[in-house]
């Protein structure tokens, strides 16, 4: 269980609440659809998305029914200590919030013990190049805390263009994203607006 204090409560609800208005602004749902449907009155919608009053888990889950997204990125949002860059940099903007992850093969799929200390990890993954040869060799696997929180230069799992990439994160203004590789031979990629970029999640390990 994890023990929060005030600023820190303050800012989860504050990505949380950003969170939902965000991807309710981008579907064009109103507060008042939403709270109709999940059986709340407005008011209480609009505090959660203000970051004023933290939903319960049951209310959280129908605020996900109603918006048509799966539940565990809130979740992540809900469980995790935010850091303050990630409110800072409007982090939950390219959160991909509606998307899961699918494996082509099921003969690919294994299973492990969960390595000690690394409790909030979903999955892990095989590194295919040494582009963070720094920490990490060729080939050596990964692991994923999926949805999580991530601040700049932090490492993490992305999506761009088609791609899956193991990077560094790099943010200059709300508006400037750049993955960087440890490895000079690889190029660092600065994200633009007409790219496909999403945060999977964080590399704990």
């Amino acid at each position: 269980m994890l023990l929060y204090n005030a600023n820190e409560v303050e800012k989860m609800l504050d990505m949380l609440g950003n969170l939902i208005k965000s991807i309710r602004t981008k579907k064009h749902m109103t507060k008042t659809s939403i709270a109709k449907q999940i059986g709340v009155d407005t008011g209480y919608l609009t505090h959660i998305e203000n970051g004023d009053r933290k939903p319960t888990v049951k209310v959280l889950q129908e605020i996900c029914n109603a918006i048509d997204v799966p539940y565990q990125k809130f979740f992540a949002a809900y469980n995790h200590k935010i850091p303050q860059e990630a409110i800072d940099y409007e982090i939950f903007k390219h959160t991909a919030e509606d998307r899961i992850l699918l494996v082509d093969d099921i003969n690919d799929l294994h299973f492990m013990k969960c390595p000690p200390g690394l409790n909030s990890v979903s999955f892990g993954i095989r590194l295919n190049d040494d582009s963070m040869d720094k920490i990490y060799d060729k080939y050596s696997y990964v692991f994923v805390d999926f949805g999580a929180p991530i601040k700049p230069q932090d490492i993490g799992l992305f999506y761009y263009n088609g791609q899956i990439l193991v990077r560094r994160l790099f943010i200059y203004g709300k508006n400037h994203i750049s993955l960087y590789p440890d490895n000079p031979k690889y190029p660092k990629i600065r994200v633009k607006e007409k790219d496909t970029f999403y945060i999977i999640g964080k590399i704990v390990q």
